[in-house]
């Protein structure tokens, strides 16, 4: 049922215990490293970060509770995975172990596919929270990125579904547009061209063998220093069904180099 995963830490003083899981683990395809007291687990986790922990609460050097809890101080609930393993069914104890900040346990003697579907699962959901905190983690490194590009190019930008819905714009679109909301942006964008205009860029995509359709116009724009005319390149591209417009913003002095005004 498992595949090959990153260790899974056995803590049980018990060897018959110990080794009943070590076996089960294996014949499951799992890396097991078994631990004969708290302290030996604690030693483990100085080196490794294990995929999981099988913890027993009944030991003589500290208890699984105790040890539970320095693991919490270390790692938390969501980013590493703790069953309790106790031959003690009392409520109170496993309502304990809970609070303390086990993700399950399993009462001696486990049944074996119980086990196993628990171990899987809960490994399976701590690598797909770590997916996600890495893929979090990188979307924002991007939008970092994408902030400090559109600072660097005084582009606006908008991309548009076939349908006219937006799908994204920079704040610089938003701010040229005088709307706080994207999905505000495209009936402005029409309004910032003649209506055949419009329809033209439109037309020449689908005429355009690259379907890319450049023009350069006028049209007025605003600052928060008051209304001027801004020099704009716009350029409609259509990628996965997408309408991409980039608005390059010059003075009418300096039809070159980017806008001068704040905007």
């Amino acid at each position: 049922m498992g595949t090959k995963q990153q260790s899974i830490v056995v803590v049980d003083d018990c060897p018959v215990s110990r080794k009943i899981l070590m076996s089960t683990l294996a014949s499951c395809g799992y890396e097991a490293v078994e631990c004969s007291s708290g302290t030996q687990c604690l030693d483990v986790l100085e080196h490794e970060i294990p995929a999981m922990i099988l913890l027993d609460i009944d030991m003589p050097d500290i208890d699984g509770f105790d040890l539970l809890s320095q693991i919490r101080k270390r790692y938390p609930v969501d980013s590493l995975p703790v069953l309790l393993v106790t031959g003690d069914g009392d409520g109170k104890s496993l309502v304990r172990g809970l609070s303390t900040g086990a993700n399950d346990y399993l009462v001696k003697p486990i049944e074996r596919s119980a086990f196993v579907a628990r171990v899987y699962n809960h490994i399976n959901l701590s690598q797909m929270r770590k997916q996600t905190d890495e893929q979090r983690a990188r979307l924002v490194e991007l939008l970092q990125a994408q902030r400090a590009v559109e600072a660097l190019t005084h582009e606006a930008v908008l991309v548009q579904r076939a349908d006219g819905s937006i799908v994204y714009c920079n704040d610089l679109l938003l701010r040229l547009a005088e709307v706080n909301e994207p999905r505000d942006a495209a009936d402005v964008l029409k309004r910032m061209f003649e209506p055949l205009l419009y329809k033209e860029l439109l037309d020449g995509i689908a005429t355009s063998k690259t379907g890319v359709v450049e023009r350069t116009l006028m049209i007025p724009m605003s600052a928060q220093n008051g209304a001027y005319d801004a020099l704009c390149t716009v350029k409609t591209a259509p990628q996965a069904e997408l309408r991409v417009w980039v608005f390059q913003l010059h003075t009418k002095e300096d039809t070159v180099g980017p806008a001068s005004p704040a905007v």
